[in-house]
């Protein structure tokens, strides 16, 4: 489904009061530069099907998405958002509070994977401290935070690692990542086979971490290790972050699928 097509629909939904579950909203952006967001939507499709979603893409250029996310109210009708895109370079700051605002005003919660915690990095990887920030840890790009208060004089300027319960800044080189479970059958990470090593991938690390954060897997690539899999309350619902996913040996993966399905199937039971 194109961009402009579910952003009709989308718009179409403000009407409407009472919805069925299982609907699942999926935002991305094609092609990708870093990642083949095609390739991964195609799975997307496949899992959505099986686990019985009523799935709704979100998908464009870069820059169409991007416009999309400052649409009010874009979760409106579903029960799940998951989010897999990359905008690191985007300082469009009515595009991340409208996203945030989704699930923490209006209660839909949100899976976000890999580069999407790669995203928004000026408003917490470098720069200066945030004036009134409750966490304390992000860096602002000083010309982001300038406008930032100059048209938000009363309001402090929300950092998006603040929002993924852990910020992220970088990552290591392409080797297998071992993981292991945090919460005991937990139903997000329940299927994953113990002693798993994954492909060759990125281990993301970990900056800092809300105090409200709950670790799910943590993931050891040598003698690193980051934790990659987490569950964050936010305002009227939560978030699950996983920073796995950046390319097709992981996406081919059963193991990787599970880890997809089990956590929307969690978030909609929530």
């Amino acid at each position: 489904m194109t961009f402009l097509k579910i952003t009709a629909i989308l718009m179409l939904s403000l009407a409407a009061t009472a919805f069925a579950g299982n609907k699942v909203l999926y935002v991305t952006h094609e092609p990708g530069r870093w990642h083949n967001y095609s390739d991964q939507l195609a799975v997307i499709r496949k899992l959505a099907s099986e686990a019985d979603w009523e799935l709704s893409i979100a998908t464009g250029s870069y820059d169409e998405t991007v416009d999309f996310l400052r649409t009010p109210y874009f979760g409106l009708g579903h029960d799940a958002i998951v989010y897999n895109f990359c905008f690191a370079d985007s300082r469009d700051m009515d595009a991340m509070t409208n996203l945030i605002h989704q699930t923490v005003g209006n209660g839909v919660p949100a899976l976000l994977i890999h580069c999407s915690m790669h995203s928004w990095w000026d408003t917490y990887k470098k720069g200066k401290p945030i004036p009134g920030n409750a966490i304390g840890k992000a860096r602002a790009s000083k010309s982001l935070l300038r406008k930032w208060q100059k048209e938000h004089p009363d309001e402090s300027m929300p950092a998006w690692g603040d929002f993924t319960g852990i910020a992220s800044t970088g990552h290591g080189s392409k080797k297998p990542i071992e993981l292991s479970t945090v919460q005991a059958d937990h139903p997000a990470t329940a299927s994953l086979p113990k002693g798993y090593a994954t492909s060759p991938t990125e281990l993301y690390n970990n900056i800092y971490i809300t105090a409200d954060t709950v670790p799910l897997l943590m993931g050891k690539q040598g003698k690193k290790e980051s934790v990659v899999m987490w569950l964050s309350p936010r305002g009227k619902s939560q978030i699950i972050g996983l920073t796995l996913g950046h390319a097709a040996p992981e996406w081919e993966d059963p193991v990787f699928h599970s880890l997809l399905v089990d956590s929307v199937n969690y978030l909609l039971a929530d």
